[in-house]
């Protein structure tokens, strides 16, 4: 296959990753082989190029491990993967709760080289608040969020529910390409982007701001910001 990223823009990635990265980050990544039934003309461009651009950031650092998992459900079972492609953004400090469901492709691959950043700083941009009111939080928490490739708005709820998962094992925290899983958009009445569902109780569409979104969250597990 061709290669996705221009050059440019692999010297720019490598530029900020030798800047920004401190500790090991392992992308794991979860395939279907092409002889696999679930595998149809529709997704196989998909899976291809997710497992390349997958490929094409590893190599950019050393810091940064890609392995691959193709037809192994025990894994699978392991990682609590919901559909296929998962990419699983790990750290030393991570619990398999950062997930990307889908091709991280246009807007939203500034999404994956933030996470990456972040795991591999342990730290996230949350503000000082966010981050003790996620902290505190005692029970678990999925956050779904759907998105589209083409949509600006998108990365911004996407990073938000990222880096509350980055602050507390106890948050899951996905982001799911609509259009590559028409029966979860159809599931979650998904008509615009970004939508978010959170623990199948709250949904909201657009970008919110962090405290509001925040908020969100924990009025899905009762409770609310002062």
């Amino acid at each position: 296959m061709e290669k996705l990223l221009k050059e440019q823009d692999v010297q720019y990635i490598k530029e900020l990753f030798d800047r920004d990265l401190v500790d090991p980050v392992e992308l794991v990544l979860f395939l279907e082989s092409e002889g696999s039934d679930k595998v149809t003309a529709a997704n196989s461009q998909y899976l291809q190029h997710t497992e390349e651009i997958a490929k094409e950031v590893s190599e950019i650092s050393d810091k940064i491990k890609l392995t691959v998992y193709k037809d192994d459900k025990e894994k699978e079972k392991e990682y609590g993967v919901k559909e296929i492609s998962a990419l699983f953004i790990q750290g030393k400090n991570s619990d398999r709760n950062v997930v990307f469901y889908g091709i991280p492709s246009g807007h939203e691959f500034s999404s994956l080289l933030e996470d990456i950043v972040n795991v591999s700083q342990g730290t996230t941009r949350l503000s000082p608040a966010s981050k003790e009111a996620a902290r505190n939080i005692k029970v678990p928490v999925e956050i779904l969020v759907f998105i589209t490739p083409t949509c600006p708005h998108c990365p911004g709820a996407v990073k938000t529910a990222h880096q509350l998962a980055m602050e507390n094992k106890l948050i899951k925290a996905a982001m799911i390409e609509a259009n590559e899983f028409p029966e979860l958009s159809k599931k979650y009445n998904v008509y615009s982007v970004p939508k978010v569902v959170i623990n199948e109780k709250v949904q909201f569409e657009g970008a919110l701001p962090e405290d509001m979104f925040l908020n969100k969250v924990l009025s899905a597990v009762g409770e609310s910001q002062e």
